[in-house]
């Protein structure tokens, strides 16, 4: 019998029976190639770490912090001083702008508060705007009526109908309404421009303006920041002033939404006031802030908040809003308001966290700390109740602070200092 195992089997020409089937060459496996598709599909794999997006809130006490001459209050004193040496009275007379007087005009303590000036002369609480309580209506009055030989300085009213008799005295007896606002807005725009001037000088002047802002950032930014190992951590900033800290904020992954919310240096800048209760006026509605931010063509701020969404468990929103060195004052109100709306505040997970610092405060001086924890406080709860009143649900408005506390969702704390410390 054959042994089979000796037995040597026939060559097979495969390219021939291939090419008589027709059928494809088969090249061979790269194993490398696999090797590298592997890699490449696993390199893919969604992102499962759960999203923390937080907000920052940042007003002029941020850019005052890092030493520089922003507040305007700086930049009055610094124009006051520049007229008062004008030798030329003709060159003082068409220097000065209505809002020079109306500032000179306000309480003490608000001398240098251009949003409540614009307030103040247009629609004060309480007054229909433009209507016979306001000091515009008054001024009106006076120039139509206009007797040069009465001047009363401590009126306000008639120090600016004063000022505008000189510098418009070819308007005698032609003085409208219409006219007067013509001449309130282009004199507002004057001031706006002066102030931009103003601040880029300052901002030149200060050789470490740019690194102290980056730190002072960076140590809002790390409070409380979870490890980007465990979650796609992702920021905005929004800036009530007319600086940037930083050209460009970027994160391991992510470019910081930075927006300047008035216009920013290089730009238009605006001043305003809070369009909550007067929109329905269109003579006043071009000075309020709403009004004048949409004429900016800003960018997107919706993009600045990242809103809750049920139908994903990665759609927490943004969990965090940090306040700092903003006066939270009402002129702002309708932006807080949108926000908070926004990301379902009183339903949902976003902690607020009120940042202060003393100012001036000597080492050791508790009394420093304890007074800017309690103004901070003050003006937070005064800002999380106006708010609690826009809500439909009166009970949640009434309630709303007092959820916040119990779901340790409400915090007012001492800012750090461990980015300046460490560097």
């Amino acid at each position: 019998m054959e042994d089979i195992t000796t037995r040597t089997l026939p060559k097979i020409d495969l390219s021939a029976i291939n090419q008589q089937l027709h059928l494809p060459e088969i090249e061979p496996p790269d194993f490398n190639h696999q090797s590298r598709s592997l890699a490449g599909v696993y390199a893919e794999q969604p992102d499962l770490r759960p999203n923390w997006h937080q907000l920052i809130i940042v007003g002029n006490g941020f850019d005052l912090e890092c030493g520089l001459p922003s507040g305007f209050s700086d930049y009055i004193n610094a124009r006051n001083k520049e007229i008062n040496e004008c030798e030329n009275d003709e060159t003082r007379r068409y220097t000065l702008t209505i809002w020079d007087a109306i500032l000179a005009g306000m309480p003490n303590a608000n001398w240098c508060d251009i949003e409540g000036a614009i307030s103040n002369w247009m629609a004060p609480d309480g007054i229909e705007p433009l209507s016979e309580g306001t000091l515009f209506a008054k001024c009106l009055n006076i120039l139509i009526n206009y007797n040069p030989t009465v001047y009363d300085p401590k009126n306000v009213e008639e120090v600016v109908a004063f000022q505008l008799y000189r510098r418009f005295p070819n308007y005698w007896g032609t003085w409208t309404s219409s006219l007067l606002l013509d001449i309130t807005m282009k004199d507002l725009h004057i001031l706006e421009e002066e102030f931009a001037k103003y601040l880029q000088g300052a901002v030149s002047k200060s050789d470490d303006y740019k690194d102290r802002a980056s730190k002072l950032m960076i140590e809002l930014m790390v409070y409380e920041r979870p490890s980007e190992e465990e979650y796609d951590v992702q920021e905005s900033i929004l800036s009530f002033n007319y600086t940037r800290a930083a050209k460009d904020f970027h994160s391991k992954e992510h470019v910081i939404n930075y927006v300047n919310v008035h216009g920013r240096l290089g730009g238009e800048i605006v001043f305003g006031i809070d369009g909550s209760r007067i929109m329905n006026n269109e003579l006043v509605v071009p000075f309020t802030k709403t009004y004048r931010v949409m004429a900016l063509n800003p960018p997107d701020i919706g993009k600045i908040v990242d809103v809750p969404t049920k139908t994903s468990i990665y759609g927490h929103g943004t969990r965090v809003i940090k306040f700092y060195g903003h006066s939270l004052g009402k002129a702002d109100y309708s932006y807080f308001q949108a926000i908070f709306d926004a990301v379902n505040l009183y339903e949902g997970e976003t902690k607020l966290i009120f940042f202060f610092r003393p100012h001036g405060q000597k080492p050791g001086d508790r009394g420093g700390v304890e007074e800017a924890k309690k103004e901070a406080m003050s003006k937070a709860i005064a800002l999380l109740t106006a708010y609690g009143a826009t809500l439909d649900n009166k009970d949640h408005g009434t309630n709303l602070i007092h959820k916040l506390l119990i779901e340790g969702r409400l915090v007012v704390a001492l800012l750090p200092d461990t980015v300046r410390r460490t560097n």
